[in-house]
């Protein structure tokens, strides 16, 4: 239930995998270019999925949602110093006012991404758990948090905000301005993780047989929802010019990349023994309860 050697594989493979992220974070400034533009459709797919995982990861992993919260803000910060770097690196002229935009727009897609994960948890009831009998301990309850919850969240949110002034790059701060698209397309990523991204999660945890056939089926899902969301954004913004066949096949490139890297990382954490459950329903919680106490009334015993 508590294999020392298991959690330790666990830590090792997951700081694995935050390291090949923020490695991807790192060389995708170098994709913006002439000629490249499916190879940073694929590389935003990526940067994309990863704001995804710490949005569920934040929702439905395991633990205090006042640890969890701040550790998806640790990793956030991660990913905004990752990208930072990478432009400074690839750029010579990266302004410190750019990098602040990118970051409010990362914190605000970590906290939009998170939307549809909070539907789907209370929706379905989904709990991703590290051990089976966790899952009955995963049923809804009040929010409820000791000092030490506190303390660590507070460490973590310090630990991600320390090294900001030093990753800045030299410049002045000018007014933070978004772009009135910002808002347009803020919905509409919220409303593409809805459709495509959730499926991706459940998919990741059904039987290995059915995978080819889900597989094939995600990517004609995928097709057709990536066809109403750019309709969607043409209708909205207007057409991208005369290469909007181009573009509309980048949107699908980037979506697949997205969710191909959700369903991986998933896989990985499946592997390594993680579990997507539905935690029971409060309801069925209480009537469980009250037929135990009923039975214990009566003489009875639980069968459990």
């Amino acid at each position: 239930m508590n294999d020392p050697a298991a959690n330790a594989r666990r830590w090792v493979v997951l700081g694995v995998m935050v390291c090949a992220f923020l490695g991807v974070d790192l060389i995708t400034p170098s994709a913006f270019g002439p000629n490249a533009e499916y190879l940073l459709a694929i590389l935003l797919g990526i940067c994309i999925a990863e704001v995804n995982l710490i949005a569920m990861w934040a929702v439905l992993a395991p633990g205090n949602v006042v640890v969890r919260l701040p550790w998806a803000l640790l990793l956030g910060a991660l990913m905004w110093y990752s990208l930072v770097l990478g432009n400074r690196v690839h750029s010579a002229h990266f302004p410190r006012h750019d990098a602040v935009l990118l970051g409010v727009i990362l914190l605000l897609g970590v906290v939009v991404a998170q939307i549809p994960m909070w539907i789907a948890r209370a929706s379905f009831r989904w709990r991703l758990v590290s051990w089976p009998g966790e899952a009955a301990q995963a049923r809804p309850r009040p929010l409820q948090f000791q000092l030490r919850h506190l303390l660590v969240g507070t460490a973590f949110l310090a630990a991600a905000l320390s090294p900001a002034r030093a990753v800045l790059p030299p410049g002045e701060l000018r007014t933070l301005r978004l772009e009135h698209q910002l808002p347009v397309l803020l919905v509409a990523v919220t409303l593409s993780n809805l459709l495509v991204t959730v499926p991706c999660v459940w998919g990741a945890f059904v039987k290995s047989t059915r995978l080819p056939r889900v597989a094939f089926l995600w990517l004609v899902y995928c097709a057709v929802l990536t066809a109403l969301e750019f309709g969607s954004l043409v209708a909205i913004l207007g057409r991208p010019g005369p290469r909007s066949g181009e573009v509309l096949l980048i949107f699908y490139v980037m979506n697949v990349s997205q969710c191909a890297t959700v369903f991986g990382a998933l896989w990985i954490l499946r592997a390594l023994g993680f579990y997507l459950v539905r935690a029971p329903a409060a309801d069925a919680s209480v009537s469980e309860k009250e037929g135990s106490a009923e039975q214990r009334q009566a003489g009875g015993s639980d069968p459990s």
